[in-house]
């Protein structure tokens, strides 16, 4: 029979062999794709955005409700005597560049990211001195140096990334790439009383499958159906966040929150979702948490 203390030396050696095995697989580098859910989510919508670019870019050019809420949080950056580093994921066809080339002329370089090549096409058109790149953004992040950015912008966009893991990869890149007192700014549609009677169906088919698998945080998770110029449908995946959860992911990410609410049709804030139109976070990287 084996002493105790050559028994118990013995499991300490192994456990330590496991942990620096465990900590050498840690450090290798992988691919995003392999960490990450379903990425045929993100497929169907590039599809789906390369098939009806013409069309989004003509509907991005109307009314844009949050517009103004925008511009009143970044114009401070602006104001200061340096060109402002932006970088944008999911750009659409460019309808933010456009606000900024409007109000803040060249006070800013610009990085633009988005899925679909033929929405860039259009936002290339509309500002031919700007960058773009038609990229997943998960698989990009990783390559932008530390501080890169004092301004980095989601509209109505992060909602699509298809997990909860995936969305906290991304918010703490966010904080790695943005330089202090830089700035996060971040709308997301929100499942208001609009669009629940435009897409009511879908919601009870959401909430009825939540219910039945006991977990009522995925009636928040929903595939929504959309008809093309050729009467194709896609489904596109929506998720809408609580006021709660886009706190927790703020905190996540070690970003100081500076404002989350809801906006309506009529720019204004609310903490009601029933008459909001989107959320709206607005995040700063200061050097001490608040």
């Amino acid at each position: 029979m084996k002493k105790k203390s050559e028994f118990s030396s013995k499991k300490v050696s192994e456990f330590k062999v496991r942990k620096r095995k465990k900590a050498i697989d840690l450090a290798k580098p992988r691919e995003n794709n392999d960490f990450f859910e379903d990425q045929r989510i993100k497929s169907d919508l590039r599809i789906f955005y390369n098939n009806e670019a013409k069309k989004y870019a003509e509907t991005r050019k109307k009314f844009w409700h949050e517009e103004k809420a925008i511009l009143d949080e970044i114009t401070p950056l602006f104001e200061q005597n340096k060109k402002v580093r932006v970088l944008e994921f999911w750009c659409w066809s460019g309808r933010f560049a456009s606000l900024l080339t409007q109000h803040f002329h060249d006070k800013f370089d610009y990085v633009w990211i988005d899925l679909s090549d033929e929405l860039l096409s259009y936002a290339s058109a509309e500002n031919p001195n700007l960058t773009f790149f038609q990229w997943d953004i998960t698989k990009l992040v990783k390559n932008f140096e530390q501080e890169s950015f004092d301004l980095i912008v989601w509209t109505s966009s992060f909602q699509h990334i298809p997990s909860a893991k995936e969305r906290s990869f991304l918010v703490k890149n966010f904080y790695r790439l943005l330089d202090y007192d830089g700035m996060l700014l971040m709308t997301n549609w929100s499942l208001s009383k609009w669009f629940i009677s435009k897409h009511w169906k879908v919601v009870l088919k959401w909430l009825f499958s939540a219910i039945a698998q006991f977990d009522l945080s995925k009636c928040r998770d929903l595939m929504v159906p959309w008809t093309d110029s050729k009467w194709k449908v896609y489904e596109r995946f929506y998720h809408f966040f609580t006021l709660k959860e886009l706190e927790n992911l703020n905190r996540f990410s070690w970003l100081s929150q500076k404002m989350n609410v809801y906006i309506d049709q009529d720019a204004n804030f609310t903490y009601n979702e029933k008459i909001s139109r989107s959320s709206f976070l607005v995040s700063l990287k200061k050097p001490i948490l608040d």
